[in-house]
């Protein structure tokens, strides 16, 4: 069991102290620039698939309107 010990506010508190060759070697910057390439990536894949999607729906409706043409003649 320790003893009561008082001890005041400033001993108590610590001050930030950045570590100097720590374990970190990633920084801040390419985790940023790499979340907007991957975002990017993203966003032209999906807009890619979805005119993708859309020839093959325009391509799909004349299909259709042709053969509507033919049985209404």
């Amino acid at each position: 069991m320790q003893g009561t010990q008082t001890t005041t506010p400033s001993e108590r508190s610590t001050e930030f102290a950045p570590v100097e060759g720590g374990p970190e070697t990633t920084s801040a910057e390419a985790l940023l620039v790499a979340a907007y390439l991957l975002m990017w990536a993203i966003l032209l894949t999906f807009v890619l698939l979805s005119w993708l999607r859309q020839k093959r729906l325009d391509r799909r409706v004349a299909e259709l309107e042709r053969a509507l043409g033919t049985a209404r003649s």
